[in-house]
């Protein structure tokens, strides 16, 4: 088999087409053209065009999940079944997480904290709604757990209180009730929510 043609691609020119024996086998970016030293006029074997092949998926799967994550930071597990439900090969998936890794792009515990500083500042949550949100996202237990340890939940929920159901009277136990609702719902330990309540009886 030999490459007839390599031509760049009109409506992306970093990106090339290239025709073996006369017809159209494949589009590659320019950066795997020259990775590859793919040429005209050169012979090309089967186990080339796999290795091309291979190449362009894990390149696809690559700027799949910086897409994602020019969104949001991800946990690895999140960004991983995202990039499963899409459809790419188990094995290239876990190639590029494998690299995201090694270059920092991902990392649990960092995503974790920021995560955990999110719920704290901006939409405060509860101990509860952190460890169930983590451990569905695929963030280890010790890293979970050492993140809540560090948590006054106690200041949290006093300050949600404060800030969002202030206008509700402690000594109605309707009103008692409403609050208690609400920073279960948002995930408080039972233990921290009963006690900020018992303070703003006073």
């Amino acid at each position: 088999m030999k490459i007839s043609k390599i031509e760049t691609q009109k409506k992306n020119r970093k990106r090339s087409s290239v025709y073996i024996d006369g017809k159209f086998a494949f589009g590659i970016s320019n950066e795997i053209l020259l990775r590859f030293d793919i040429h005209e006029g050169e012979e090309i074997d089967e186990d080339l065009i796999q290795s091309v092949l291979l190449a362009k998926e894990k390149q696809q799967i690559r700027n799949r999940a910086y897409r994602l994550l020019h969104y949001r930071n991800r946990a690895i597990k999140e960004l991983k079944d995202r990039l499963l439900k899409v459809g790419f090969d188990p094995a290239l998936i876990q190639e590029v997480i494998d690299e995201m890794i090694e270059n920092n792009t991902l990392d649990d515990r960092n995503f974790a904290e920021s995560f955990v500083a999110d719920y704290t500042k901006l939409r405060a949550k509860g101990n509860i709604f952190i460890r169930h949100e983590l451990t569905k996202k695929g963030v280890a237990s010790d890293v979970i757990e050492g993140l809540v340890k560090d948590r006054d939940e106690k200041s949290i929920a006093d300050e949600y209180m404060c800030k969002k159901l202030s206008h509700l009277d402690m000594a109605k136990p309707k009103d008692r009730q409403k609050a208690l609702r609400r920073m279960l719902t948002h995930g408080f330990t039972p233990a921290v929510a009963y006690e900020v309540i018992r303070d703003h009886e006073k």
